[in-house]
């Protein structure tokens, strides 16, 4: 059965709709108000930038189901973070001024590592882009065909369908990962999985289309946040679309 995912990035910013580092006073609420409606807490985490949020959707089998659980994430994350005091920008772009200080998360060792190892403008330019992400399952001779399919003409047309920002988002996300965003083109489904070893394992692959042994999912990475659940659904449309599924 085909399964459906999504990932969502948003700004956390305070009463004066400037961008916090407050991933870690806002996550551990959001995790004890999922677990009150028993909703699973890993379907929240935290990004690179301390000043961001990421929900997710666990594995749906429509596009309703999507919808549904989207609109169940965003009640908990609304009533924690007003419970601090808090909002979000759904913005896909932000000027590095909106942001009040440039902090890593607290929670995740490997983030800290980057972070220490990367230099000033590869840091902003990681902090101040969000985006969303879909995930369709696909077996391993389909991972290989929509990894190929994903050349650079039809990136830049899914690009295109989640723009918010005149390019602005994506060209920060290339100066942050040094890539242009293209997988390479596989000849089989053992070279996709060398090619992720070959990098370190999955999250170290930065393609704005990736396999994601983890999920048996086909990750497309390029469109920008939003706040509007039917554009997010557009998103999903659009990849199955390119992809065949």
């Amino acid at each position: 059965m085909r399964t459906f995912g999504i990932e969502c990035e948003r700004f956390i910013v305070n009463a004066q709709g400037r961008i916090v580092p407050a991933i870690g006073e806002l996550l551990p609420r959001v995790h004890q108000i999922a677990r009150e409606r028993e909703l699973s807490e890993n379907l929240f985490s935290f990004e690179l930038f301390a000043g961001q949020i990421e929900d997710r959707t666990p594995p749906c089998r429509n596009l309703e189901a999507v919808k549904t659980a989207l609109l169940a994430n965003d009640e908990i994350l609304l009533e924690a973070a007003s419970n601090l005091g808090l909002a979000f920008d759904h913005s896909e772009f932000v000027e590095k001024e909106m942001v009040v200080a440039f902090e890593v998360n607290p929670f995740d060792e490997r983030h800290r590592r980057i972070w220490a190892s990367i230099p000033n403008d590869r840091r902003i330019a990681a902090s101040v882009v969000a985006a969303t992400h879909v995930h369709i399952s696909v077996v391993d001779e389909e991972a290989v065909r929509i990894l190929n399919l994903c050349r650079k003409d039809v990136i830049d047309r899914l690009i295109s369908v989640g723009d918010h920002s005149f390019l602005k988002r994506i060209n920060a996300y290339r100066t942050m990962a040094e890539t242009d965003g293209v997988p390479p083109v596989f000849a089989s489904f053992s070279e996709v999985m060398e090619y992720i070893a070959s990098k370190g394992g999955e999250k170290n692959v930065w393609d704005l289309v990736r396999y994601k042994p983890s999920t048996k999912t086909v990750e497309f990475r390029m469109f920008g946040a939003t706040q509007n659940v039917e554009e997010i659904l557009g998103y999903v449309k659009a990849c199955q679309d390119v992809s065949g599924i």
